[in-house]
């Protein structure tokens, strides 16, 4: 299996707008989505927050990174509503999203091919970073030209790295926080980002929260490890 550049494209949830008619999945229903022809069951990660459905789930997928798919969303149960309707102001404090890279979706992912990405993802993550955020940065502006959404710009700041976050045989956390601008808004933005196999897959793993002070790292660091605990647990066969 062929080393797959690891590129977190932080995505800022105020741009928004999705028209989403598929109702939300509740907690205890665990979903189902098939990566590379594999079906991976996904529970929510969290009590209070639930998969936002195809329609928006499809709608998502602008604000992915193009070598990546959206498997899966999931947002707080308190904004999915907002979501729901066509609001211009939606504010997403909190939600998740399972990927796979496209290239590599429908290659089996070997034990000793997890710990050569893992390992590349701690001795490369800071050099990865640095160099290719002003990419992230372009793509996620051209896609906001492209729907007509130039006033939703935005212009990210050097990352503060979290470090490791936790580490497991099938599982690899680590966190940042990110500054963004948009317009005259500024906010920090924090990460965590899990990279897991599960039934010879390789998943990205992605928790965004905005950063208040070290209880936001606490949730990243411990809903991080619950969920892929619990991603892992459901896919035991």
């Amino acid at each position: 299996m062929k080393k797959i550049a690891i590129v977190c494209f932080l995505v800022f949830g105020v741009a928004l707008i999705g028209n989403a008619q598929d109702a939300a999945v509740s907690t205890t229903t665990v979903l189902s989505f098939s990566a590379g022809g594999t079906p991976i069951a996904i529970p929510s990660p969290a009590a209070d927050m639930v998969e936002v459905g195809y329609d928006n789930r499809e709608f998502l997928e602008v604000f992915v990174a193009s070598e990546n798919r959206l498997l899966a969303a999931f947002v707080l149960d308190s904004e999915l509503p907002e979501l729901t309707k066509k609001s211009a102001d939606l504010t997403i404090s909190r939600y998740t999203m399972v990927q796979v890279p496209r290239r590599g979706e429908y290659m089996d992912c070997t034990e000793g091919d997890f710990k050569e990405i893992t390992d590349a993802a701690k001795d490369e993550f800071g050099d990865v970073m640095d160099s290719t955020m002003k990419e992230a940065e372009a793509e996620f502006n051209r896609r906001m030209e492209s729907l007509d959404l130039n006033d939703a710009a935005v212009s990210f700041g050097k990352p503060i790295q979290l470090g490791p976050l936790f580490s497991k045989r099938d599982a690899y956390g680590f966190g940042m926080i990110m500054p963004l601008s948009m317009g005259e808004e500024h906010m920090n933005m924090g990460m965590g980002c899990v990279l897991m196999r599960v039934k010879q897959r390789l998943l990205f793993v992605y928790l965004y929260a905005e950063y208040e002070n070290e209880d936001t790292v606490k949730w990243l660091r411990n809903t991080a490890e619950y969920w892929s605990d619990a991603i892992l647990i459901a896919n035991k066969e």
